[in-house]
């Protein structure tokens, strides 16, 4: 009862919080007072041969509302008033990609890459410089299309600076050794370092000089 209360003060809220990964999908569809002869909500996802085994997570996980990782579906659709004459189809298949895994190169996520394990090391200290700004910082990674539009619209909704540069490198993070690259070489920018002096100090920025 407690976690279907849970899930409903969720679904109520204005801008609950989402995360995604790869090609792991989150719905949270409001379908009410709908009247027809069927209903597709059918979800399919496609995952990588040699990816881990689906919804088993390694390494850091952004706090949200709703989370799916590594290939997993996250279902939290809100579904009431609804009369279907026919079918219903509201399936859920996971399948495996038929590229094999040794064709993978090695820009794909990879969470044993330099770039992932400097990050994760200096993650607190990127947090206190970039929060100041969380805005700025979140434009530039859009623009160098490190995040997707969808990840860009879901963060730049978050409403604490902190909480929006968590997640953002937190999925930075989660999408692996070329994303993580990227965001290194948007750090260095004049003014990326204009607007946040104080990662002139930190090491992260220093041994990349």
């Amino acid at each position: 009862m407690d976690q279907l209360k849970s899930e409903q003060d969720k679904l109520s809220s204005p801008t609950p919080t989402v995360f995604t990964d790869g090609s792991s999908v989150v719905t949270a569809r409001q379908i009410t007072n709908v009247k027809g002869k069927s209903l597709n909500m059918k979800i399919e996802t496609m995952r990588d041969p040699g990816s881990r085994t689906t919804g088993d997570a390694v390494g850091p996980v952004p706090h949200a509302d709703y989370i799916a990782c590594d290939a997993s579906v996250s279902c939290a659709d809100n579904i009431s008033g609804v009369t279907i004459d026919g079918d219903i189809d509201m399936s859920v298949s996971v399948k495996t990609s038929q590229v094999h895994a040794g064709t993978v190169d090695e820009t794909l996520p990879s969470s044993q890459g330099p770039a992932v394990k400097m990050i994760i090391e200096h993650k607190v200290e990127l947090i206190d410089c970039l929060m100041a700004d969380d805005v700025f910082i979140l434009q530039h990674v859009h623009a160098k299309r490190i995040i997707t539009d969808r990840n860009y619209q879901r963060l730049k909704h978050i409403s604490q600076p902190e909480k929006t540069v968590i997640n953002l490198i937190d999925l930075v993070i989660a999408k692996g050794q070329g994303p993580c690259t990227l965001f290194l070489e948007v750090l260095k920018e004049p003014d990326i370092l204009m607007t946040y002096p104080q990662l002139r100090k930190l090491p992260i920025i220093i041994a990349q000089q």
